[in-house]
């Protein structure tokens, strides 16, 4: 008698932003992949002992199941969404809920990204771009190691749980992520293309020629001034850096040094208000852009 087959367990990689804003038009589509799946695997990016993820784990499948009220609003963890968000969009879905598990190692190297990233804003005030581009470099490279690393033990769970729960998988994890399990078959969503910057270094540390990097890297060291304009304003962060990557990709090179020694000029907390001024007095901007 022929053994029984086993059908194919789906995993939808609903490729969540970061942003409250943009998540938030998403949802409605996104609660329509609900009916096909058994389970939600949650994006969690906190390291912890097992016995505290577990007691949170199990508040989200209890969550799950409605018998316990979203109420779990931690300040010391880091999810991508709002604690509240999170729990709003389980609540009473009936499904099975499971936490990313991640590697202690990513969490190293998220700290050194952290540290290159504070390291590259020093450098630029101190007006040593060169040296601010390079760190800059170092922050992107480091946050894709720790994206690869953390994809590979994301795909070693969804394995797992393909194998052990058998049902078709809702996977709410980050754009940046691109996980590719062997034993189940992947299905990624997000409504449109975005800018992924950490991606854009890496793959111009390998393929572009040492001057053409460092151009690259002279202009992205200036886009935190410009997007955080609008960002400080509440506006999504993908939509605000790609709108300043477009700005600072129209400048002449010549001209950008010019831009980063206003912006250094004065003092940090008026980093946003001065590059966009400049960007305003310099025909770079219109008004109405603003």
């Amino acid at each position: 008698m022929p053994s029984k087959r086993v059908a194919q367990v789906t995993v939808y990689h609903i490729a969540i932003p970061h942003q409250e804003e943009i998540w938030s038009k998403w949802v409605p589509v996104i609660k329509k992949f609900l009916s096909r799946v058994q389970i939600i695997f949650l994006e969690f990016t906190s390291v912890m002992e097992n016995s505290e993820r577990e007691r949170i784990e199990n508040h989200f499948n209890k969550l799950a199941q409605g018998r316990e009220p979203p109420r779990l609003h931690p300040l010391d963890l880091r999810p991508t969404l709002s604690w509240r968000t999170v729990e709003e969009f389980i609540h009473n879905t009936g499904k099975k809920v499971f936490l990313e598990k991640m590697p202690v190692i990513t969490a190293e190297i998220y700290e050194r990204h952290e540290e290159a990233l504070r390291d590259k804003v020093d450098l630029f005030f101190k007006r040593r771009y060169e040296e601010a581009g390079k760190k800059y470099r170092e922050a992107m490279e480091l946050q894709m190691r720790e994206i690869e690393l953390r994809d590979a033990e994301i795909d070693r769970q969804l394995d797992e749980l393909a194998e052990q729960e058998r049902g078709d998988i809702l996977l709410l994890l980050g754009e940046d992520h691109s996980p590719s399990p062997r034993k189940a078959k992947l299905v990624r969503w997000e409504p449109r293309r975005y800018k992924n910057l950490a991606l854009e270094i890496r793959d111009a540390v390998r393929e572009l020629t040492d001057k053409e990097l460092n151009e690259l890297l002279f202009r992205r060291i200036g886009m935190f001034w410009i997007e955080g304009f609008w960002e400080a304003s509440g506006e999504a962060g993908i939509e605000a850096i790609e709108r300043a990557i477009r700005i600072l990709d129209s400048i002449p090179i010549s001209r950008l040094e010019e831009l980063y020694n206003f912006i250094a000029g004065g003092k940090r907390v008026d980093a946003f208000f001065r590059a966009i001024l400049w960007l305003k007095r310099e025909g770079f901007i219109k008004e109405e852009e603003i």
